[in-house]
C-alpha cells in the first residue's frame, strides 16, 4: 500500500517537472517576443491576477493560499530570469 502511494507521488512529481519544462520553453518564447516588441519583462498586474486566480483554484482543492503563493513566486521569478535571457 505504501509503495503504491509512493509510486503515485513519483508519477505526479515527474508530471510536475515535465510541466515546468514546458512552461520554461514558453517563457523563453515570451521573452523573445517581449524583447522584439520592446515590452517590459515584468508585468506586475499580470502576476497579481495570475496568483489570485491560482490561489482560488488551490483553495477549491483545499490548498493553503500561502503555499500556492510561495510556489508561484518561485516559478515567476524563474520565468522572469529566463525571459531576461
Amino acid at each position: 500500500m505504501l509503495n503504491e502511494f509512493r509510486n503515485k507521488i513519483d508519477k505526479i512529481d515527474k508530471e510536475i517537472v515535465m510541466l515546468l519544462g514546458a512552461r520554461e520553453e514558453i517563457s523563453e518564447k515570451i521573452g523573445d517576443l517581449k524583447k522584439r516588441k520592446g515590452i517590459e519583462i515584468q508585468d506586475v498586474n499580470r502576476e497579481i491576477e495570475l496568483i489570485k486566480a491560482l490561489e482560488k483554484i488551490g483553495e477549491k482543492k483545499g490548498l493553503d493560499q500561502v503555499y500556492i503563493n510561495d510556489i508561484f513566486q518561485i516559478i515567476l521569478k524563474r520565468s522572469k530570469k529566463i525571459q531576461n535571457g
